[in-house]
């Protein structure tokens, strides 16, 4: 079965209006960029997915989805292993932004309707339970609501590269200043810089940044101290502010919300 799920991405159409793959992807796992001839639906119902499409990258925890139209090209990665749901869907479908992608709050509901169709055949009947099942998760789709804690890229080889550094080590703590001079560049010359290819100051976007880190390792069931470390804080307490100043949430009612909200998560 697996053989022939897979064969479907070399496929230049879909057998039905919806189909949907699954796979465990082990830590540090990278699918390079590509496109699909159909729309896509991906989620993790456990672990975190790193997405990157044009000028952003996406971190998709149990309680996110992300839409990808036809053509979009993107990578998927995932630094702590995740199990993921892919629900592929026909170009024809128009329910949802065809010409970029989004991250949805994904649904128990939703939720439940895609695990319930992984176990459909590849050829599943056109008319019936599955097809009402089919129906039903189509219907459902635009009534998602988007959230909008991406963080976006930078385009320039300078700024990329910079952002890839402090992605790579979000703990670092370095001034406006300091970053400059690493590219050769005024404090003010960055700051203008940085502001007009990503919409965000430096400030901001480095905050987001250890937000996102924060719920990444969040579903990696480590401590809420070796976290705050992880990140570069001092102490538990400066860790809970930032989380919760970006959340309305802290750590523990975060993880109390996706327990909630994903019960198929397993516990370990």
């Amino acid at each position: 079965m697996e053989k022939n799920k897979l064969a479907l991405l070399e496929m230049e159409s879909l057998p039905r209006e919806v189909f949907v793959r699954q796979q465990y992807m082990p830590a540090q796992h990278f699918f390079p960029a590509h496109t699909h001839n159909w729309h896509q639906l991906l989620y993790a119902t456990s672990g975190v997915l790193t997405v990157d499409v044009v000028n952003e990258r996406l971190f998709i925890s149990p309680e996110k989805a992300v839409w990808l139209p036809k053509g979009c090209e993107h990578s998927v990665s995932t630094a702590f292993g995740a199990e993921l749901k892919s629900l592929y869907i026909n170009a024809n479908y128009q329910q949802l932004d065809t010409t970029k992608s989004s991250v949805l709050e994904i649904t128990t509901l939703v939720k439940s309707l895609v695990i319930e169709a992984s176990h459909f055949e590849t050829n599943y009947s056109k008319t019936g339970y599955e097809q009402q099942v089919i129906a039903l998760i189509l219907s459902s789709l635009p009534r998602l609501k988007q959230d909008k804690t991406h963080l976006p890229w930078p385009t320039s080889s300078a700024l990329y590269h910079l952002c890839t550094q402090l992605y790579n080590h979000p703990e670092a703590r370095h001034s406006t200043a300091v970053l400059a001079k690493e590219i050769n560049v005024s404090k003010r010359t960055l700051e203008r810089r940085f502001l007009k290819e990503t919409g965000m100051s430096l400030q901001a976007w480095s905050l987001r940044l250890r937000f996102l880190k924060a719920i990444e390792l969040l579903n990696t069931n480590q401590n809420i101290t070796r976290i705050a470390l992880e990140l570069g804080y001092s102490s538990p307490s400066p860790f809970i502010y930032m989380f919760r100043a970006q959340s309305g949430f802290s750590p523990r009612q975060y993880l109390a919300a996706c327990k909630k909200q994903n019960p198929f998560t397993k516990s370990n």
